[in-house]
């Protein structure tokens, strides 16, 4: 791992800090118009949406949760045909605003679109990625839910990536959700972390390390065929997570064992890569299967980890497996 920046790295023209001095608490019902300063982090990242989707709204902010101020991005597509309502989740190390891809592809469709930066995560509070227990998770994710559930008006998808899938898996494990009582339209999984590639190795370095250290360097990478995705990540990104925290393993290695005894009547969709090289996908997949009812897989054999963020080729492949469960409406097909 390194934390050198490249030589073409910007002068960046906002900040953490920055934003977060001067943000405002997030509201559904809000006009007020981003900052000078957000609107320079959301062209860093490319979530400046309404430069060349015409009439898209966004509101941000942050949401009060558990002694967490969470960066909260809420994006409304210009129709009058509204689809539903799609919340999704990042991974570990990264933030809502790597979702730019994905944030885009469901508002083409006519979704508007709920995300926030998980705890320790992008612009949030909280220790850089730690966390005690996946169930801190768990609670942040539901407190949404019963925000959404206050305001929502059409079906409910559910998207998580990597951690975020686990999050989601956690979440259903522990409500209890089956296909009965599910509110959900889809819960759509994007690589869904059980457990990470060298697990073994992982469990062995944490038990012996756990009182000593509280964190580890990160090693990057290529999680993905796209090599400017991969490159940004790396060396723009001043957003990234650099060290692996020792609270998080723990909470990682709780996660595991809980899952090993879940069984949910329910069949959520995956997505997964056999070129990624992060989680370990055999495991998982086998795991997901055993413990969920007929869960629908769709395995791309050249894809790595971040699937929303794959080459432009792949991500079709990933987006048109999504374009199943998120129908669009004929005014945005038409168009």
């Amino acid at each position: 791992m390194t934390s050198q920046t490249s030589k073409n790295t910007p002068l960046l023209d906002w900040g953490k800090d920055g934003i977060q001095a001067q943000w405002h608490a997030f509201d559904f019902a809000s006009t007020r118009p981003l900052s000078d300063i957000e609107q320079n982090y959301c062209r860093h990242y490319g979530l400046n949406f309404s430069d060349h989707i015409s009439g898209v709204q966004h509101r941000f902010g942050y949401v009060d949760v558990d002694g967490y101020q969470l960066a909260t991005h809420y994006y409304l597509p210009a129709t009058d045909t509204l689809q539903g309502t799609v919340l999704a989740l990042h991974g570990y190390f990264d933030h809502s605003a790597l979702l730019s891809h994905l944030i885009e592809f469901c508002l083409q469709r006519g979704y508007t679109v709920l995300v926030y930066d998980l705890p320790g995560h992008g612009l949030s509070t909280g220790g850089k990625g730690e966390i005690d227990d996946f169930l801190e998770y768990v609670r942040v994710l539901a407190h949404y839910l019963t925000l959404l559930d206050k305001t929502l008006t059409g079906p409910l998808h559910l998207t998580g990536s990597s951690t975020g899938g686990a999050i989601i898996m956690e979440y259903l494990a522990e409500h209890q959700i089956s296909t009965a009582n599910s509110p959900f339209a889809s819960i759509l999984l994007l690589a869904p972390l059980v457990r990470p590639v060298r697990w073994a190795k992982l469990l062995f370095m944490y038990h012996t390390m756990r009182f000593f250290v509280d964190g580890v360097e990160r090693s990057f990478v290529a999680s993905s065929h796209d090599k400017e995705f991969v490159h940004f990540v790396e060396y723009n990104d001043p957003l990234q997570n650099r060290r692996v925290a020792t609270s998080w393993i723990g909470a990682l290695v709780r996660w595991v064992g809980r899952f090993k005894r879940v069984r949910l009547a329910l069949s959520p969709v995956v997505i997964q890569g056999g070129e990624d090289e992060t989680i370990d996908w055999r495991y998982n997949l086998k795991m997901i299967k055993r413990n969920f009812s007929e869960p629908k897989v769709h395995f791309i054999p050249e894809a790595r980890h971040q699937l929303a963020n794959e080459s432009l080729e792949i991500r079709q492949q990933v987006f048109a497996c999504l374009a199943h469960y998120l129908p669009a409406s004929d005014s945005e097909l038409d168009g």
